[in-house]
């Protein structure tokens, strides 16, 4: 702790996202979500940069790194939940000076990705991929769960997944096809940051670029569009607006429509 009032603790981040989880996160409606997410915060290497020598390059590498994982939208909740865990320790604890995400530019809205693994792609992923990895890939393509829900699944029963954790902090049930049951077999023992990065270096050594691991969440629903009913995919995935799961995953062949008719 500081040893003169006034003066900046010694600490590192890791102990401000620890008494934010603490002190403010767990009297919000949306804790879970916080705190899954503070966790995997504490995890990064900005979590082990000490108060003192905060400052604005040290958010800008997070951000980056973030933006090479996930998708800007996705950077930018995780920047709002960082921002203002900096302001209440600037205005309310007196553990920082100045907030270090000042003068740095948010993520730009861009268009929404398309990018999908083709078969090709997964075939040749889970060739070389480790076996708990392939697993892993195999489990995301059959259910377009999210790495943190993956990782943070412990109940499975007959053919349904219970997801706790999700990005909107509602459970959920996942029915599981019988290739999502074999990959399931013994747990995913890895953390969603660990499942990320594995998959990042696993798509260098196999020489396919624009692939994140979460474009499998994309692949796998685009592939269920063909097998189920809207609203019945828009649950299983945790859409709250239909027109997501319409507009986005549903691709209807006017010829097939037309010899309906």
């Amino acid at each position: 702790m500081a040893g003169v009032r006034g003066e900046i603790p010694n600490l590192p981040v890791a102990d401000l996202l620890t008494r934010y989880a603490r002190e403010v996160s767990a009297g919000k409606k949306g804790a879970r979500w916080e705190i899954v997410r503070l966790k995997a915060l504490g995890r990064d290497m900005v979590a082990q940069v000490r108060l003192r020598a905060l400052d604005a390059p040290h958010v800008s590498d997070w951000q980056r790194r973030r933006l090479q994982a996930v998708s800007a939208a996705s950077v930018r909740r995780e920047r709002n939940l960082l921002n203002h865990v900096f302001e209440i320790a600037r205005k309310e604890w007196r553990w920082l000076r100045k907030n270090p995400f000042e003068g740095i530019r948010r993520p730009k809205d861009g268009k929404a990705r398309k990018r999908i693994a083709t078969p090709a792609e997964l075939e040749r992923l889970t060739a070389r991929a480790s076996q708990k990895l392939a697993r892993v890939i195999a489990f995301a393509v059959e259910t377009g769960m999210r790495a943190g829900e993956i990782a943070a699944l412990t109940r499975v029963e007959g053919r349904v997944a219970y997801v706790a954790d999700s990005k909107n902090d509602e459970a959920r049930e996942v029915p599981l096809s019988a290739a999502a049951i074999e990959a399931w077999q013994g747990g995913i023992d890895l953390t969603a940051g660990s499942i990320s990065g594995l998959f990042a270096r696993l798509c260098d050594e196999v020489g396919i670029e624009g692939l994140t691991f979460h474009d499998l969440r994309r692949t796998a629903i685009v592939r269920l569009a063909r097998k189920i009913d809207p609203l019945e995919l828009a649950k299983m995935v945790g859409h709250h607006d239909l027109k997501m799961t319409l507009n986005v995953y549903y691709q209807i062949d006017a010829e097939a429509v037309a010899a309906k008719l």
